[in-house]
């Protein structure tokens, strides 16, 4: 009797330590949206595995409740700053009814130059789909990443329906880069460009029924390493370990040149004499740096009018929500929707945005 008294007390121990770990790991993957990257770049990588992290701790309350519920405070107090958070990734209801007044909708989609990820979907398939998909929408207001093209000429071709449009593309084997569609005129646009770098925000100012705005149409990314490109070869390589200490290493210096690119955006946006809408992919989860910092004076569509489940990026889905619409306070966003096609390795996401203060 006492050796299995042991046995429990020691089992009970080892748990609690486990617990702990666990726990502390999420505690700090917490506090990963409100410390820079380049001063602690210990906590952004727990910030990285906040859904792991999230889902561990959930097993262990589950085993603790059952098995050993002495531990069970450990992570209970490590899952309560959570539900501040869960909100980013799931949501389980919304109105949709449309309100009085003016709205506008937009929709964002990094189309991957056309890369589908596993899926066997050819340019030659994915092109006409999209086109289809982007009519079918009918958004006022399209922003694209990573479009791809083999003449600019044939831009004006592409989704004829909509009369202005603004771009700035890189030559590679084909032009690629990001570009705004608008059903509204576009009186201004340039390009914020990155150092060392083929990502970009491109800013076009849109006269909406009299009233303008600035859209930054944004592709964040550093080295040509975005967390998504880094997901990707984890999931594809046999030597799982030595891969996670190479791409570490170059995840904290492209991490570092990404919150350059997000000040850079902050800045430019303080001076914009507009009401200004953030969309695109900022190649950062819900919870980190990027997102605390660009969220911090405005709204998140998914956030205020999304449902389900939250993930834009279809590598280990549900776990990745990387593509957002962001706009300003004074508006309200009554629908989000994450349309999930095979197209990219991206979904497109649109939201409705009332333009009633």
């Amino acid at each position: 009797m006492a050796v299995k008294q042991r046995k429990r007390t020691l089992g009970g121990v080892v748990f609690a330590l486990l617990a702990a770990v666990a726990a502390s790991a999420l505690l700090l993957s917490c506090l990963a949206p409100y410390v820079h990257p380049t001063k602690h770049p210990l906590v952004m990588f727990f910030g990285l595995y906040f859904i792991p992290l999230f889902l561990l701790n959930i097993l262990f309350l589950l085993i603790a409740i059952f098995r050993h519920p002495r531990a069970l405070l450990i992570t209970v107090v490590a899952l309560l700053p959570t539900l501040l958070l869960a909100e980013r990734f799931v949501k389980f209801s919304c109105g949709e009814e449309a309100p009085d007044g003016p709205s506008v909708k937009i929709l964002t989609y990094n189309l991957g130059r056309y890369d589908a990820g596993s899926r066997k979907v050819t340019p030659e398939e994915a092109v006409p789909a999209i086109r289809s998909l982007l009519a079918e929408q009918d958004a006022d207001i399209v922003c694209l990443q990573e479009f791809a093209i083999r003449d600019t000429n044939e831009l004006s071709r592409f989704l004829p329906d909509y009369p202005y449009r603004a771009w700035h593309l890189f030559k590679g084997k084909r032009w690629f880069g990001n570009v705004t569609l608008s059903k509204y005129p576009i009186v201004e646009e340039r390009a914020l460009t990155f150092p060392q770098s083929r990502n970009l925000s491109l800013v076009s100012d849109i006269d909406v029924d009299g009233r303008t705005f600035r859209i930054y149409n944004c592709h964040l990314e550093s080295y040509s390493i975005s967390f998504t490109t880094l997901v990707k070869r984890l999931s594809h390589r046999e030597t799982f370990t030595d891969e996670v200490v190479q791409v570490h290493g170059r995840l904290r210096e492209a991490t570092r040149r990404r919150s350059e690119q997000v000040s850079a955006l902050l800045e430019s946006e303080t001076q914009s004499p507009w009401l200004t809408f953030l969309c695109g992919d900022f190649n950062d989860s819900p919870v980190s740096y990027t997102y605390h910092q660009l969220t911090h004076y405005l709204k998140d569509s998914f956030v205020e009018a999304g449902r389900g489940m939250g993930s834009s990026y279809s590598v280990l889905w549900p776990m990745l929500r990387v593509d957002y619409i962001l706009f300003p306070q004074e508006f309200t966003a009554w629908r989000h929707e994450t349309l999930r096609v095979p197209w990219s390795d991206h979904y497109p996401v649109t939201t409705n945005i009332s333009l009633s203060f």
